[in-house]
C-alpha cells in the first residue's frame, strides 16, 4: 500500500495522473489515496518528484524509527536505578499485548467470507 507523506507532498498531480485507477485525488493541496481503489501498482510511487509517496515498508520502517527516537526522548527524562530497564520492559510488555490484538483480528477478519 502506497503511503503519502503529506509534509513532503505538493501537489504536482504527477501521481493523479498516473493512477490507472483514479485511486488518487488532490484534497486541501495534497494527494490522498483512497485505499479501497488502489490496486497497489507502484506506479505513483515511481513518478513522484519529491520522493512524497512511499512504499509500506518504507513507511513502518519510518515509524519504527520515529517510535524508538520518541521513548529514547521519553527516557532522558527519567533517573535512577533501574528505571530505565523497567520502562523498556514495560514498553515492550505493551507492544507485545498490542501485537497479540492485532494478530487476533487479522485471523478474526481472514475467516470472514466476502
Amino acid at each position: 500500500m502506497p503511503w503519502i507523506l503529506k509534509k513532503k507532498c505538493i501537489a504536482c498531480k504527477k501521481c493523479v495522473k498516473r493512477c490507472p485507477v483514479d485511486a488518487i485525488s488532490i484534497s486541501r493541496d495534497k494527494a490522498v489515496i483512497n485505499d479501497h481503489l488502489c490496486i497497489y501498482c507502484g506506479k505513483c510511487v515511481k513518478v513522484c518528484p519529491v520522493h512524497a509517496v512511499l512504499k509500506d515498508r518504507e513507511k513502518v520502517k519510518m515509524d519504527v524509527e520515529s517510535n524508538v527516537k520518541s521513548f529514547r526522548k521519553k527516557m532522558k527524562n527519567h533517573k535512577g536505578p533501574g528505571t530505565k530497564s523497567r520502562m523498556v520492559k514495560g514498553e515492550v510488555k505493551q507492544l507485545e499485548r498490542q501485537r497479540k490484538i492485532i494478530q487476533g483480528i487479522i485471523r478474526e477478519l481472514r475467516r470472514l467470507k466476502p
